[in-house]
């Protein structure tokens, strides 16, 4: 009989393939770790070698029989402990990797006995079951064991295999993992690289697996020279006219490098701290590219940034240094990739053609020199129990990881991710550099790479900030600004989306051009807006919008005014005013109410903006007080807020492989209350969701309906925006999200601020 993994492929290639992938991953790793992913390589898919499995395979065979992944496991677990004995955790990282290779990590104790003194009649249930299941696996695979052991006999693991099907000792196996579990749990073990060494094996396993069954080659990643690049930045601001903030941006760029020189081969984790508009995406860009020549070896670099809005113009500034260059046209993607939730699938080499399963592959598992991603995909790596994120996990290994404004991580995680990335230093040999204008209190122990940050800081006369104490109504401030109102660009930035809304109805009128911005508008319009934003300038605009432009969004206007905020997102509001230090800009910080109560708590709570009210009571700060207003609001802000508690227990969750436990951490808080509308505003959007419609919602076949998800889904995100529940009863269920037809726009949609919820309130009743 002949054994086959896939349709098209015999068991023992893709066992074989599966490990040749999978030791390229790790190929300079110590021993114990290679023989551990030989094991698990040889293992993941023993249990295919029934003819259950193989008339799942080609006859639709659905029953328990046909499960391949628990007598994989335990078989893994056998081989483990033969080779490794009960006195480390390898053999059950064998086990737990090769149970789920198929699915989500889950709590380790799920496919455990209870406790150490049971027989197979005083199992739970489930357990129990799958037993009953691997005896008749193994009576199956016995009608065929010559050709089974012949096969296994190429992989050198015949003996084990011989012994296992003939002795069956499941209960001994069981037993021994569930020792060594307790062990780990009551520290009675030694879980050095315990959580780093589980993860590294699950990922190079599902990622060589995929690679494999999907017969996707693996490209070879592609780099230009740190001196190559130098030269691109040079010929860039060679005829540049250079003023007071440029000379500081040169003068910037040159110490961040030669400091480097001096100390990278002591340090492990870097800080660049420098003011808003310093150039701090290319100076840091190119520290990681120093960084990793001078240390050597294929590096990958990882620059991660906190959200998708910014990506774009990140992506777009490093993919401009290599546009020069030939060969970086003709293979974009070995050089650099963007991957984020809204990432085009589209893997580009001029030597092979990668169809859209094999690209999302090569996306996913981040198979480029650069990676330019979020805060999500790298964290959720890091401290994550879900296949889809794990398959990069083995390619953090080396890395120099690139974290641009680190400190808008949720401050109750700031114990979790100093830990995590210590770690990953530790651990994964991995380099951190983080740029921040607000330097937090996470890597505190960073080697500055601009060690005199303070005198830039000092030196900055680019705005002031006025903080105003008085409580306003939206109707009392509109009336001020009405009243107050210069040649001048403004941005007023408030804290929610119905109280942005408010002040721009108020504000339409004026003798100016007037915009609105925040995520109550598609995606897709929202990029079009900032890129006409930018085009009017010199007219004088008013932007009204939400914290959507706070982070990255290079716009610069003569005044902002921002909305009671904590401080690090005041401060940030700051930078978008008077970016290039033409002349004085005013930043003026307002106290909004509704209802008698602060707008900021309804985002933000309480705690914080007392704390930020403290700070700013004086009233007038010169941009130079910044960096000390911050490093104060940093300080208070950790004593004031409980902020160690979720880290703690997270980290000793993290430190047992509690992956059922793990689940709870997300970067992106949930909001259950929000569900996803999508908004049929024109004829594209209509005839792109007549395509999903066909190509997805009425598709029975599951790998041509995963083909249309992953082509169509960047294109659907682009009209798709988030909305409470509430608002949300008269749209249409299409299943993944609601939707707006064409035919509702006049009601439901305006052109200038989105989606329309006055009307809605109107045929509603709550």
């Amino acid at each position: 009989m002949e054994f086959k993994s896939h349709p098209n492929k015999k068991l023992i290639r893709h066992l074989k393939e599966v490990e040749d992938y999978a030791s390229k991953f790790l190929k300079d790793n110590e021993q114990r770790i290679k023989t551990s992913l030989s094991i698990i390589c040889k293992c993941h898919d023993f249990g295919k070698y029934t003819t259950y499995f193989q008339e799942h395979l080609f006859e639709n065979y659905s029953g328990d029989l046909s499960n391949h992944g628990f007598i994989s496991a335990l078989f893994g677990g056998f081989v483990g402990l033969k080779v490794f004995g009960e006195d480390n955790y390898l053999p059950l990282i064998l086990y737990s990797v090769i149970l789920h290779h198929h699915g989500n990590l889950d709590d380790i104790y799920a496919d455990l006995p209870n406790r150490l003194r049971f027989n197979r009649q005083s199992l739970k249930v489930e357990l129990k079951i799958k037993l009953d299941a691997v005896d008749k696996q193994l009576d199956n695979m016995n009608e065929n064991f010559q050709i089974i052991y012949s096969e296994l006999e190429e992989l050198g693991i015949h003996e084990y295999f011989k012994e296992f099907i003939k002795n069956r000792p499941y209960e001994e196996i069981l037993r021994s993992l569930l020792k060594i579990a307790k062990l780990i749990e009551r520290n009675k073990i030694n879980k050095d690289k315990l959580y780093s060494t589980h993860q590294l094996l699950y990922s190079c396993l599902i990622d060589a697996d995929k690679l494999s069954a999907s017969q996707t080659p693996l490209p070879e990643t592609k780099e230009l020279t740190y001196s190559s690049l130098l030269e691109k930045y040079k010929r860039m601001f060679k005829k540049k006219t250079y003023g007071k903030l440029d000379e500081m941006r040169t003068d910037i760029f040159n110490r961040i490098q030669k400091n480097l020189v001096s100390s990278y081969e002591d340090n492990k984790y870097f800080s660049i701290t420098a003011p808003t508009g310093s150039g701090k995406t290319l100076a840091g860009f190119y520290a990681a590219k120093k960084l990793r020549e001078l240390l050597g070896g294929n590096r990958k670099i990882i620059y991660a940034l906190p959200f998708t809005s910014i990506i774009d113009q990140n992506y777009s500034v490093i993919t401009n240094l290599h546009e020069d260059n030939e060969d970086f046209k003709n293979n974009p993607s070995q050089y650099i990739l963007k991957h984020h939730h809204l990432s085009d699938i589209d893997y580009r080499t001029e030597e092979k053609d990668y169809n859209i399963d094999a690209s999302n592959l090569l996306l996913e598992g981040w198979k480029s020199s650069i990676i330019v991603t979020t805060f999500v995909q790298l964290f959720e790596t890091l401290i994550g129990y879900r296949n889809k994120m794990l398959k990069k996990y083995h390619n953090l290994r080396g890395a120099v990881i690139l974290l641009d404004e680190l400190q808008t991580i949720d401050i109750r995680y700031w114990k979790l991710i100093d830990y995590v990335l210590k770690k990953c230093c530790e651990e994964l040999d991995c380099r951190i550099i983080t740029m921040t204008a607000t330097k937090p209190i996470i890597l505190k122990d960073s080697k500055e790479l601009l060690d005199n940050y303070k005198d830039y800081f000092k030196k900055l006369n680019r705005v002031k900030l006025y903080f105003d104490d008085k409580e306003k109504t939206i109707d009392e401030f509109c009336n001020d600004f009405r009243s107050t109102i210069e040649d001048k660009s403004y941005l007023i930035i408030c804290n929610t989306i119905g109280q942005s809304i408010e002040v721009y109805e108020r504000l339409k009128d004026l003798d100016r051009e007037v915009i609105y911005l925040s995520t109550n508008i598609i995606p897709k319009m929202r990029r079009k807006r900032i890129e006409k934003i930018k085009d009017i300038m010199d007219s004088k605009p008013i932007v009204v919008s939400t914290q959507v432009v706070e982070a990255g969004v290079d716009l610069d206007f003569d005044v902002v005014y921002r909305d009671l905020a904590p401080l690090d997102s005041i401060i940030q509001a700051a930078g978008r005013c008077n970016r290039n230090a033409e002349k004085k800009g005013e930043v003026k910080v307002i106290k909004l109410v509704k209802d008698d109560m602060l707008t900021g708590k309804y985002i933000y709570g309480s705690i914080l903006l007392i704390l930020t009210n403290e700070i700013l009571k004086k009233g007038e700060f010169e941009e130079s007080e910044f960096l000390t207003l911050i490093q104060t609001y940093f300080r208070k802000a950790i004593e004031k807020v409980n902020s160690t508690d979720e880290s703690d227990k997270l980290i000793k969750w993290i430190e047992n492989i509690k992956f059922g436990d793990i689940k709870s951490f997300s970067l992106i808080k949930n909001r259950p209350d929000y569900v996803d509308v999508y908004f049929e505003i024109d004829d594209f959007a209509k005839k792109l969701f007549q395509k999903y419609k066909d190509e997805v919602i009425g598709e029975t076949d599951y790998k041509k309906r995963n083909k249309a998800i992953l082509r169509l889904k960047p294109k659907l995100r682009d009209y798709i925006i988030s909305l409470p529940v509430k608002f949300c009863k008269e749209f249409i269920d299409e299943k993944t999200f609601l939707r707006m037809p064409i035919e509702d726009k006049q009601r439901v949609y305006r052109d200038d601020i989105g989606f329309n919820r006055d009307k809605i309130d109107e045929t509603i009743i709550f």
